[in-house]
Protein backbone atom coordinates (compact mmCIF):
# COMPACT_ATOMS: atom_id res chain seq x y z
CA UNK A 1 0.00 0.00 0.00
CA UNK A 2 1.30 3.33 -0.68
CA UNK A 3 2.91 5.42 1.68
CA UNK A 4 0.66 8.39 2.37
CA UNK A 5 1.86 11.86 2.76
CA UNK A 6 0.45 13.95 5.34
CA UNK A 7 -0.05 17.37 6.00
CA UNK A 8 2.03 17.25 8.86
CA UNK A 9 5.01 15.84 7.36
CA UNK A 10 4.42 18.02 4.44
CA UNK A 11 4.57 21.18 7.09
CA UNK A 12 7.29 19.32 8.54
CA UNK A 13 9.51 19.83 5.33
CA UNK A 14 8.80 23.28 5.13
CA UNK A 15 9.85 23.28 9.16
CA UNK A 16 13.32 21.45 8.47
CA UNK A 17 13.89 18.46 5.56
CA UNK A 18 15.74 16.77 8.16
CA UNK A 19 12.99 16.16 10.20
CA UNK A 20 10.35 15.26 7.50
CA UNK A 21 13.86 12.49 6.56
CA UNK A 22 13.97 11.68 10.03
CA UNK A 23 10.50 10.92 11.07
CA UNK A 24 9.73 9.11 7.96
CA UNK A 25 12.82 6.96 7.48
CA UNK A 26 15.07 6.79 10.98
CA UNK A 27 12.27 7.26 13.37
CA UNK A 28 14.56 5.32 16.53
CA UNK A 29 16.10 8.91 16.09
CA UNK A 30 13.50 11.28 16.54
CA UNK A 31 14.77 13.19 19.92
CA UNK A 32 12.04 12.91 22.73
CA UNK A 33 9.57 15.98 22.09
CA UNK A 34 10.08 18.93 24.66
CA UNK A 35 7.29 19.93 27.80
CA UNK A 36 7.09 22.81 25.65
CA UNK A 37 6.01 20.99 22.44
CA UNK A 38 3.88 18.97 24.64
CA UNK A 39 2.25 21.88 25.75
CA UNK A 40 1.58 23.25 22.66
CA UNK A 41 -0.32 20.47 21.65
CA UNK A 42 -2.16 20.21 24.54
CA UNK A 43 -3.38 24.15 23.84
CA UNK A 44 -4.04 23.22 20.40
CA UNK A 45 -6.34 20.21 21.74
CA UNK A 46 -8.36 22.28 23.49
CA UNK A 47 -8.60 25.19 21.51
CA UNK A 48 -10.43 23.13 18.89
CA UNK A 49 -13.05 21.69 20.93
CA UNK A 50 -13.85 25.31 22.08
CA UNK A 51 -13.96 26.26 18.29
CA UNK A 52 -16.46 23.72 17.91
CA UNK A 53 -18.87 25.48 19.64
CA UNK A 54 -19.08 28.37 17.26
CA UNK A 55 -20.47 25.54 14.74
CA UNK A 56 -23.12 23.34 16.72
CA UNK A 57 -24.70 20.61 16.00
CA UNK A 58 -21.91 18.90 13.69
CA UNK A 59 -20.92 15.24 13.15
CA UNK A 60 -17.46 13.93 14.88
CA UNK A 61 -15.27 11.78 11.86
CA UNK A 62 -13.98 9.30 13.77
CA UNK A 63 -10.42 7.63 12.59
CA UNK A 64 -7.91 8.78 10.69
CA UNK A 65 -6.16 8.85 6.73
CA UNK A 66 -8.12 5.71 4.88
CA UNK A 67 -10.50 5.44 7.67
CA UNK A 68 -11.25 8.75 8.80
CA UNK A 69 -12.03 9.88 4.99
CA UNK A 70 -14.23 6.53 4.93
CA UNK A 71 -16.43 7.74 7.36
CA UNK A 72 -16.12 11.62 6.23
CA UNK A 73 -17.27 10.12 2.53
CA UNK A 74 -20.62 8.65 4.97
CA UNK A 75 -21.18 11.72 7.01
CA UNK A 76 -21.82 13.68 3.91
CA UNK A 77 -23.67 11.10 2.27
CA UNK A 78 -26.27 11.15 5.04
CA UNK A 79 -26.52 14.94 4.68
CA UNK A 80 -24.26 16.17 7.44
CA UNK A 81 -23.70 19.98 7.20
CA UNK A 82 -21.05 20.66 9.58
CA UNK A 83 -18.34 17.95 10.00
CA UNK A 84 -15.74 17.84 12.69
CA UNK A 85 -11.95 16.24 11.91
CA UNK A 86 -13.15 15.15 8.78
CA UNK A 87 -9.83 13.39 6.52
CA UNK A 88 -9.44 13.26 2.99
CA UNK A 89 -6.97 11.04 1.23
CA UNK A 90 -5.76 11.53 -2.31
CA UNK A 91 -2.99 10.89 -4.76
CA UNK A 92 -0.74 9.76 -2.29
CA UNK A 93 -1.63 12.33 -0.04
CA UNK A 94 -3.92 13.12 3.14
CA UNK A 95 -5.05 15.20 5.44
CA UNK A 96 -7.70 15.99 8.43
CA UNK A 97 -9.40 19.60 8.69
CA UNK A 98 -10.60 21.16 12.02
CA UNK A 99 -14.03 22.01 10.95
CA UNK A 100 -15.82 21.59 7.58
CA UNK A 101 -19.26 23.94 6.92
CA UNK A 102 -21.16 23.36 3.65
CA UNK A 103 -21.36 26.49 2.25
CA UNK A 104 -23.38 27.41 -1.29
CA UNK A 105 -23.87 24.58 -3.57
CA UNK A 106 -21.59 21.86 -3.66
CA UNK A 107 -18.68 23.24 -1.88
CA UNK A 108 -17.42 23.32 1.55
CA UNK A 109 -15.45 25.63 3.45
CA UNK A 110 -12.61 24.92 5.91
CA UNK A 111 -12.43 26.19 8.65
CA UNK A 112 -8.86 25.89 10.62
CA UNK A 113 -7.62 26.39 14.25
CA UNK A 114 -4.96 27.51 15.58
CA UNK A 115 -3.61 28.21 18.83
CA UNK A 116 -2.08 31.22 18.51
CA UNK A 117 -3.08 35.10 18.54
CA UNK A 118 -1.68 35.68 14.87
CA UNK A 119 -1.49 34.29 11.49
CA UNK A 120 1.54 32.75 11.13
CA UNK A 121 3.54 32.85 7.95
CA UNK A 122 3.24 29.15 7.50
CA UNK A 123 -0.88 29.00 7.73
CA UNK A 124 -1.77 29.71 4.39
CA UNK A 125 0.31 27.27 3.04
CA UNK A 126 -1.26 24.89 5.54
CA UNK A 127 -4.48 25.48 4.82
CA UNK A 128 -3.45 25.52 0.60
CA UNK A 129 -2.26 21.93 1.11
CA UNK A 130 -5.74 21.09 2.74
CA UNK A 131 -7.64 22.59 0.07
CA UNK A 132 -5.68 20.37 -2.60
CA UNK A 133 -6.04 17.39 -0.55
CA UNK A 134 -9.79 17.50 -0.39
CA UNK A 135 -10.55 18.77 -4.23
CA UNK A 136 -8.45 15.57 -5.21
CA UNK A 137 -10.53 13.34 -2.98
CA UNK A 138 -13.77 14.93 -4.18
CA UNK A 139 -14.78 17.58 -1.61
CA UNK A 140 -14.67 20.77 -3.61
CA UNK A 141 -13.53 23.48 -0.74
CA UNK A 142 -14.60 27.19 -0.96
CA UNK A 143 -13.54 29.74 1.45
CA UNK A 144 -11.10 29.11 3.73
CA UNK A 145 -10.96 30.52 7.14
CA UNK A 146 -8.52 30.49 10.32
CA UNK A 147 -9.76 30.52 13.48
CA UNK A 148 -7.33 32.11 16.32
CA UNK A 149 -7.40 33.62 19.84
CA UNK A 150 -8.19 36.95 20.47
CA UNK A 151 -5.32 38.10 22.71
CA UNK A 152 -7.76 41.22 23.82
CA UNK A 153 -9.75 39.18 25.14
CA UNK A 154 -9.68 39.33 29.07
CA UNK A 155 -11.28 35.91 31.49
CA UNK A 156 -14.21 37.34 33.25
CA UNK A 157 -16.22 34.27 34.52
CA UNK A 158 -17.09 31.45 32.35
CA UNK A 159 -15.22 31.10 29.21
CA UNK A 160 -16.72 33.44 25.87
CA UNK A 161 -15.77 31.30 22.82
CA UNK A 162 -17.06 34.11 21.06
CA UNK A 163 -14.71 36.59 22.90
CA UNK A 164 -11.71 34.05 23.08
CA UNK A 165 -11.49 33.45 19.32
CA UNK A 166 -11.34 35.22 16.23
CA UNK A 167 -11.83 34.16 12.53
CA UNK A 168 -10.08 35.49 9.56
CA UNK A 169 -11.19 34.85 5.74
CA UNK A 170 -7.64 33.73 4.23
CA UNK A 171 -8.79 32.55 0.83
CA UNK A 172 -6.79 34.78 -0.90
CA UNK A 173 -3.87 34.11 1.27
CA UNK A 174 -4.29 30.38 0.34
CA UNK A 175 -4.56 30.89 -3.26
CA UNK A 176 -1.09 32.29 -3.62
CA UNK A 177 0.51 29.36 -2.62
CA UNK A 178 -1.51 26.86 -4.40
CA UNK A 179 0.52 26.74 -7.43
CA UNK A 180 3.59 25.80 -5.00
CA UNK A 181 2.09 22.78 -3.04
CA UNK A 182 2.54 20.31 -5.88
CA UNK A 183 6.61 21.66 -5.61
CA UNK A 184 6.54 21.02 -2.05
CA UNK A 185 4.87 17.61 -2.65
CA UNK A 186 7.71 16.38 -4.62
CA UNK A 187 10.57 17.75 -2.13
CA UNK A 188 8.39 16.19 0.29
CA UNK A 189 8.82 12.70 -1.43
CA UNK A 190 12.63 13.25 -2.10
CA UNK A 191 13.63 13.66 1.54
CA UNK A 192 11.66 10.39 2.24
CA UNK A 193 13.28 8.59 -0.12
CA UNK A 194 16.67 9.37 0.89
CA UNK A 195 18.76 6.56 2.08
CA UNK A 196 19.56 6.55 6.45
CA UNK A 197 22.73 7.68 6.17
CA UNK A 198 23.02 11.24 4.74
CA UNK A 199 25.27 13.17 2.06
CA UNK A 200 26.98 16.13 3.41
CA UNK A 201 24.39 17.78 0.50
CA UNK A 202 21.69 16.53 1.93
CA UNK A 203 22.56 17.63 5.48
CA UNK A 204 23.40 21.26 4.35
CA UNK A 205 19.43 21.45 3.68
CA UNK A 206 19.30 21.81 7.47
CA UNK A 207 17.35 25.16 8.37
CA UNK A 208 19.47 25.57 10.96
CA UNK A 209 22.44 23.24 11.72
CA UNK A 210 23.50 25.64 15.02
CA UNK A 211 20.32 24.69 16.71
CA UNK A 212 18.31 22.16 15.02
CA UNK A 213 18.05 19.13 17.35
CA UNK A 214 17.41 16.43 14.46
CA UNK A 215 20.70 17.49 13.10
CA UNK A 216 22.64 16.73 16.66
CA UNK A 217 20.70 13.76 16.67
CA UNK A 218 21.60 12.20 13.45
CA UNK A 219 25.63 13.54 14.40
CA UNK A 220 25.07 11.84 17.60
CA UNK A 221 24.30 8.28 15.88
CA UNK A 222 26.62 8.68 13.49
CA UNK A 223 29.69 9.33 15.82
CA UNK A 224 30.15 13.15 14.13
CA UNK A 225 30.13 14.42 17.62
CA UNK A 226 28.29 17.62 19.29
CA UNK A 227 27.33 20.57 17.63
CA UNK A 228 30.12 22.24 19.99
CA UNK A 229 32.97 19.93 18.75
CA UNK A 230 32.33 20.72 15.37
CA UNK A 231 32.09 24.67 15.87
CA UNK A 232 34.92 24.56 18.78
CA UNK A 233 37.47 27.24 19.33
CA UNK A 234 38.27 29.75 21.59
CA UNK A 235 36.55 31.86 23.12
CA UNK A 236 36.70 35.82 22.40
CA UNK A 237 35.65 38.82 24.73
CA UNK A 238 36.08 42.83 25.20
CA UNK A 239 37.27 42.82 29.12
CA UNK A 240 37.21 46.76 28.87
CA UNK A 241 33.42 47.00 27.54
CA UNK A 242 32.39 44.01 30.03
CA UNK A 243 33.50 45.60 32.99
CA UNK A 244 32.08 49.05 31.57
CA UNK A 245 29.07 47.53 31.44
CA UNK A 246 29.66 45.80 34.87
CA UNK A 247 30.45 49.27 36.59
CA UNK A 248 26.38 49.67 36.27
CA UNK A 249 25.48 47.17 39.42
CA UNK A 250 24.88 48.36 42.97
CA UNK A 251 25.54 46.41 45.72
CA UNK A 252 23.37 44.79 47.17
CA UNK A 253 22.64 42.63 43.80
CA UNK A 254 19.45 40.74 43.70
CA UNK A 255 19.43 38.13 40.51
CA UNK A 256 15.65 37.00 39.97
CA UNK A 257 14.52 34.15 37.89
CA UNK A 258 10.70 33.92 37.55
CA UNK A 259 8.85 30.91 36.28
CA UNK A 260 5.03 31.18 34.50
CA UNK A 261 2.52 29.66 33.50
CA UNK A 262 0.56 31.06 30.55
CA UNK A 263 -2.17 28.81 28.47
CA UNK A 264 -4.11 29.14 25.18
CA UNK A 265 -7.15 29.41 27.40
CA UNK A 266 -6.55 31.78 30.33
CA UNK A 267 -6.98 29.66 33.40
CA UNK A 268 -8.38 32.73 35.99
CA UNK A 269 -10.32 35.62 35.57
CA UNK A 270 -8.52 38.54 34.51
CA UNK A 271 -5.72 37.19 32.09
CA UNK A 272 -5.43 36.78 28.56
CA UNK A 273 -4.57 33.87 26.58
CA UNK A 274 -0.65 33.17 26.58
CA UNK A 275 -0.67 35.69 29.22
CA UNK A 276 2.37 34.39 31.67
CA UNK A 277 1.22 33.77 35.42
CA UNK A 278 4.43 34.07 37.70
CA UNK A 279 3.94 30.82 40.03
CA UNK A 280 7.46 30.26 41.01
CA UNK A 281 10.61 32.52 41.63
CA UNK A 282 14.20 32.38 43.21
CA UNK A 283 16.30 35.23 43.95
CA UNK A 284 20.05 34.87 45.32
CA UNK A 285 21.22 38.20 47.17
CA UNK A 286 25.00 39.64 47.36
CA UNK A 287 25.42 42.44 49.66
CA UNK A 288 29.27 42.86 48.76
CA UNK A 289 31.45 40.87 45.84
CA UNK A 290 32.73 37.74 46.94
CA UNK A 291 30.20 37.79 49.57
CA UNK A 292 27.92 34.31 49.95
CA UNK A 293 24.16 34.46 48.50
CA UNK A 294 21.04 34.61 50.13
CA UNK A 295 18.32 32.43 49.09
CA UNK A 296 14.73 33.27 48.80
CA UNK A 297 12.30 30.97 47.04
CA UNK A 298 8.60 31.05 46.44
CA UNK A 299 6.60 28.75 44.45
CA UNK A 300 2.42 28.70 44.51
CA UNK A 301 0.99 25.31 45.93
CA UNK A 302 -2.77 25.85 44.74
CA UNK A 303 -3.89 26.24 41.24
CA UNK A 304 -5.45 29.97 41.64
CA UNK A 305 -4.29 33.17 40.58
CA UNK A 306 -1.12 33.63 43.02
CA UNK A 307 -0.21 37.59 42.53
CA UNK A 308 -0.92 38.48 45.55
CA UNK A 309 1.24 36.56 47.95
CA UNK A 310 4.05 35.76 45.45
CA UNK A 311 4.27 40.14 45.73
CA UNK A 312 4.20 40.24 49.19
CA UNK A 313 7.30 37.50 49.61
CA UNK A 314 9.17 39.19 46.68
CA UNK A 315 9.05 42.14 49.05
CA UNK A 316 11.18 40.05 51.70
CA UNK A 317 13.64 38.98 48.97
CA UNK A 318 14.35 42.29 47.54
CA UNK A 319 15.11 45.52 49.10
CA UNK A 320 14.62 48.94 48.20
CA UNK A 321 18.25 49.24 46.88
CA UNK A 322 20.81 47.43 44.95
CA UNK A 323 20.34 46.23 41.21
CA UNK A 324 18.41 43.56 40.24
CA UNK A 325 19.55 40.82 37.89
CA UNK A 326 17.86 38.81 35.46
CA UNK A 327 18.44 36.72 31.92
CA UNK A 328 16.21 38.61 29.16
CA UNK A 329 15.06 41.25 31.55
CA UNK A 330 12.26 42.00 28.92
CA UNK A 331 9.88 38.96 30.24
CA UNK A 332 10.86 39.56 34.03
CA UNK A 333 9.94 43.25 33.84
CA UNK A 334 6.68 42.49 31.71
CA UNK A 335 5.97 39.84 34.45
CA UNK A 336 6.29 42.71 36.73
CA UNK A 337 3.99 44.87 34.84
CA UNK A 338 1.69 42.79 34.89
CA UNK A 339 1.69 42.05 38.64
CA UNK A 340 1.58 45.82 39.21
CA UNK A 341 -1.87 45.64 36.90
CA UNK A 342 -3.44 42.99 39.53
CA UNK A 343 -1.69 44.21 42.72
CA UNK A 344 -1.61 48.24 42.41
CA UNK A 345 -0.81 48.67 46.10
CA UNK A 346 2.58 46.95 45.27
CA UNK A 347 3.14 48.94 41.87
CA UNK A 348 5.50 51.41 42.91
CA UNK A 349 7.54 48.57 44.44
CA UNK A 350 7.55 46.60 41.44
CA UNK A 351 8.28 48.96 39.15
CA UNK A 352 11.16 50.18 41.03
CA UNK A 353 12.46 46.68 40.50
CA UNK A 354 11.87 47.38 36.90
CA UNK A 355 13.82 50.62 36.99
CA UNK A 356 17.44 48.86 38.59
CA UNK A 357 17.21 45.72 36.36
CA UNK A 358 20.09 44.56 35.01
CA UNK A 359 20.08 42.47 31.84
CA UNK A 360 22.76 40.31 31.83
CA UNK A 361 21.90 38.33 28.87
CA UNK A 362 22.86 41.61 26.74
CA UNK A 363 26.85 40.91 27.20
CA UNK A 364 26.13 37.71 25.39
CA UNK A 365 23.83 38.76 23.40
CA UNK A 366 26.15 41.91 21.90
CA UNK A 367 28.86 39.79 21.94
CA UNK A 368 31.28 41.33 24.39
CA UNK A 369 31.88 37.55 25.64
CA UNK A 370 30.89 35.34 22.70
CA UNK A 371 32.47 31.29 22.23
CA UNK A 372 31.21 28.72 19.20
CA UNK A 373 30.26 26.62 22.01
CA UNK A 374 27.22 29.33 22.44
CA UNK A 375 25.56 27.73 19.12
CA UNK A 376 24.81 31.52 18.30
CA UNK A 377 22.74 31.44 21.23
CA UNK A 378 22.75 33.99 23.95
CA UNK A 379 20.20 31.57 25.95
CA UNK A 380 21.24 30.87 29.82
CA UNK A 381 20.65 27.32 28.53
CA UNK A 382 23.47 27.80 26.10
CA UNK A 383 26.02 29.81 28.07
CA UNK A 384 25.61 28.58 31.55
CA UNK A 385 27.18 24.89 30.63
CA UNK A 386 29.79 26.49 28.95
CA UNK A 387 30.74 29.13 31.04
CA UNK A 388 30.25 26.81 34.28
CA UNK A 389 31.07 23.13 33.13
CA UNK A 390 30.63 21.78 36.48
CA UNK A 391 26.64 23.29 36.29
CA UNK A 392 24.21 20.88 34.55
CA UNK A 393 20.75 21.04 34.14
CA UNK A 394 21.39 16.84 33.13
CA UNK A 395 21.90 16.42 36.62
CA UNK A 396 17.80 17.88 37.53
CA UNK A 397 14.73 16.16 36.87
CA UNK A 398 13.39 19.10 35.56
CA UNK A 399 15.91 20.56 33.28
CA UNK A 400 13.52 23.39 31.28
CA UNK A 401 10.94 26.03 31.97
CA UNK A 402 7.97 24.51 29.58
CA UNK A 403 8.32 21.12 32.53
CA UNK A 404 8.68 23.60 35.47
CA UNK A 405 5.78 25.32 33.85
CA UNK A 406 3.61 21.71 33.13
CA UNK A 407 4.74 20.67 36.78
CA UNK A 408 2.74 23.53 38.49
CA UNK A 409 -0.83 22.45 37.71
CA UNK A 410 0.27 18.83 38.40
CA UNK A 411 2.12 20.06 42.12
CA UNK A 412 -0.89 21.84 42.92
CA UNK A 413 -3.51 19.19 41.91
CA UNK A 414 -5.26 17.74 45.69
CA UNK A 415 -5.04 14.10 44.38
CA UNK A 416 -1.34 14.02 43.94
CA UNK A 417 0.01 11.85 46.92
CA UNK A 418 1.91 13.59 49.64
CA UNK A 419 5.27 12.05 48.42
CA UNK A 420 5.32 12.91 45.13
CA UNK A 421 4.03 16.16 45.86
CA UNK A 422 7.47 16.41 48.11
CA UNK A 423 10.22 15.24 45.43
CA UNK A 424 8.25 17.77 42.70
CA UNK A 425 8.33 20.33 45.17
CA UNK A 426 11.60 20.09 45.20
CA UNK A 427 12.82 19.14 41.78
CA UNK A 428 11.29 22.88 41.06
CA UNK A 429 12.88 24.66 43.70
CA UNK A 430 16.04 22.93 42.65
CA UNK A 431 15.40 24.29 38.73
CA UNK A 432 14.34 27.49 39.64
CA UNK A 433 17.73 27.77 41.67
CA UNK A 434 20.16 26.84 39.18
CA UNK A 435 18.46 29.29 36.80
CA UNK A 436 20.33 32.25 39.29
CA UNK A 437 22.96 30.56 40.79
CA UNK A 438 24.27 29.79 36.90
CA UNK A 439 23.96 34.19 36.49
CA UNK A 440 25.52 34.65 40.16
CA UNK A 441 28.51 32.23 38.69
CA UNK A 442 28.55 34.03 35.20
CA UNK A 443 28.65 37.54 36.64
CA UNK A 444 31.44 36.29 39.28
CA UNK A 445 33.35 34.59 36.50
CA UNK A 446 33.19 38.05 34.03
CA UNK A 447 34.03 40.34 37.32
CA UNK A 448 37.47 38.13 36.78
CA UNK A 449 38.10 38.76 33.38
Amino acid sequence: MEKLLSKTAFMHLLECPLRLWMESVRPELVPPSSAIDRQAMENGEQVDVLAQRLFPGGVKIEGFNRVGFANTQKAIAKGAKILYQPSAVADGLTARADILVRGQGKTWDLHEVKATTSVKREHPVDVAFQKMCFERAGIPIGNTFLVRLNNRYVRDGEIDVAGLLKEEDVTQDAARFEDRIPEFIEQAREVMSWGKQLTPAQLRTCSNPRKCAFLAAYLEAVGAGKRAEIFESDPSFDSEAIAQALGELVYPLHFLDYETFGGAIPPFNGFRPYEQIPFQFAVYVLDEPGGTPRTFDFLADTFADPSVELVDALREAIGPDGSVIAWNAIFEKSCNEGLAKRVPAHAKFLRSINKRMFDLMLIFKRKLYDDPAFNKSASLKAVMPVMEPDLSYKNLNIQEGGTASASWPILTDPKLPKAKRTALHRDMIDYCRLDVYGMVRILQKLDRL
